[in-house]
C-alpha cells in the first residue's frame, strides 16, 4: 500500500477534472457574490450592515479584483499590464 497520492493515470485524470471543477466553480461563485454585492449601496454598507468606510472600500476593491479575474478567466476581460489579484484579496483571508 503507497503512502499519499498515487501516480496513475485514473488519479491524475480524477484530480485535474476536479481541478477544474473547483476553479469553475469559484468563478461562479465570484459572479454572484459580485452581483449581490453590486445591488448594496454604501450607504447601506456603512449605516445597516456597520461596515466602515475604509471597510466597504476594502469589500468593493477586493471583490472587483476577484470579478475582474474571472471575467479574464472566461474569455469575457483582459488585464495588461499584469497584475497581482491576490493585492486586495488577501485582506479578506484574515491571517490564513
Amino acid at each position: 500500500m503507497s503512502v499519499g497520492f498515487t501516480k496513475t493515470k485514473a488519479d491524475l485524470d480524477q484530480r485535474a477534472g476536479a481541478i477544474a471543477l473547483d476553479l469553475r466553480g469559484v468563478m461562479d461563485r465570484i459572479r454572484m457574490y459580485k452581483s449581490v454585492l453590486d445591488t448594496i449601496t454604501d450607504v447601506e454598507l456603512t449605516t445597516v450592515l456597520g461596515y466602515t468606510s475604509i471597510e466597504k472600500d476594502q469589500l468593493r476593491s477586493a471583490i472587483g479584483d476577484l470579478d475582474q479575474l474571472r471575467a479574464v478567466y472566461e474569455g469575457t476581460g483582459t488585464r495588461s499590464p499584469a497584475y497581482d489579484y491576490r493585492t486586495f484579496a488577501k485582506l479578506l483571508t484574515g491571517c490564513i
